[in-house]
């Protein structure tokens, strides 16, 4: 099985710098006040530990092994097909990168919806009709459980929010 297995695939860098990363954002968020540092809190240690179950199924034991078969992480029956270009996954991330630095000038209302319909448009290739559709689901299911059922104001961006850059 380790024949077939591209090399940056069982390589234990990406979900390190991933781990790193997301307990960083949750040790940030212990900046916020009790309430708002919650939900950045639980995202950072949720992601913190699917990093490790990533980190531990990479493993050349039985460990490793025993969480390949249970994750469904092994390469038997692989969710991609080919192993994508590096210019393709860099744009992947740049894409990411566009989204949270929209998230941050426009805020996350107009930034979810933007990025969900320029997304499966240009990267999904999909109509612009469902990809409208979609977004504005999305939307919708955004407002009505943070801004109406957890009566939580999102974030709406620098040049919305009337303290600016003092918000962050």
């Amino acid at each position: 099985m380790a024949q077939q297995v591209p090399a940056k695939v069982r390589s234990i860098w990406p979900p390190l710098l991933l781990m790193a990363l997301a307990l960083g954002y949750a040790w940030w968020a212990q900046d916020y006040g009790r309430g708002p540092r919650l939900m950045p809190t639980l995202v950072g240690l949720a992601t913190a530990t699917l990093a490790l179950l990533d980190l531990l199924s990479r493993g050349d034991n039985r460990l490793g092994a025993a969480l390949r078969l249970s994750l469904g992480a092994d390469f038997s029956s692989p969710e991609m097909g080919h192993d994508p270009a590096f210019r393709r996954e860099l744009a992947m991330v740049a894409a990411m990168i566009g989204c949270v630095l929209a998230m941050l000038t426009i805020g996350i209302l107009p930034a979810v919806p933007l990025f969900i319909a320029l997304y499966m448009r240009f990267w999904g290739g999909r109509p612009w009709l469902a990809a409208l559709i979609s977004a504005l689901a999305v939307l919708g299911f955004v407002i009505g459980v943070f801004e109406l059922a957890l009566d939580y104001r999102l974030y709406r961006g620098v040049l919305f929010d009337p303290k600016g850059f003092g918000a962050w």
